[in-house]
């Protein structure tokens, strides 16, 4: 596959990080294997990303619930998986809980709440941030990308 064509469909699978896709084209010979053995080697690429890079990464991803009239600062994948949650048709005050429940999250974290929301109702999403907020930031860091990583397999599932 050329590399513009494997990026067009790979790139996009890590939040506005087509870097991860472009590293696993050019280290990686790839005709003989299939879309998941491809986003294994993806995961391992950011697996083994030292953890300011894991950092740069968590931050690409948008806050949940985003309101309406802002849903042009996400990407087409996060628009249409929150979309599928509920998180765009929220009442106000589902969306004040959400954001009180991102800013905390935030301001303990250092970086925003992160879940794989396909499947999800709004009501489990608020139910995780709640239940996430306990932990350390060593343990949600981690969860984090491991959150990430079942959003980029949604994403390859989806695409196929």
């Amino acid at each position: 596959m050329e590399q513009e064509k494997f990026i067009r469909h790979y790139g996009s699978l890590y939040e506005n990080s087509p870097h991860i896709a472009l590293a696993i084209y050019e280290h990686q010979r790839l005709d003989t294997l299939s879309p998941l053995e491809i986003l294994s080697l993806m995961k391992d690429y950011v697996t083994k990303m030292d953890h300011q890079s894991k950092m740069k990464l968590i931050l690409e991803h948008p806050e949940l619930g985003i309101k309406k009239g802002q849903q042009n600062k996400l990407t087409a994948h996060s628009k249409k998986e929150q979309n599928r949650a509920g998180l765009d048709n929220l009442s106000g005050s589902e969306y004040n809980l959400l954001s009180m429940l991102n800013k905390d999250y935030m301001n303990k974290f250092k970086f925003p709440f992160i879940i794989a929301v396909s499947g999800l109702k709004k009501e489990e999403v608020f139910r995780n941030i709640e239940v996430r907020l306990q932990n350390t930031v060593e343990t949600e860091f981690d969860t984090a990308i491991e959150e990430i990583h079942k959003i980029a397999e949604i994403r390859l599932k989806n695409q196929q």
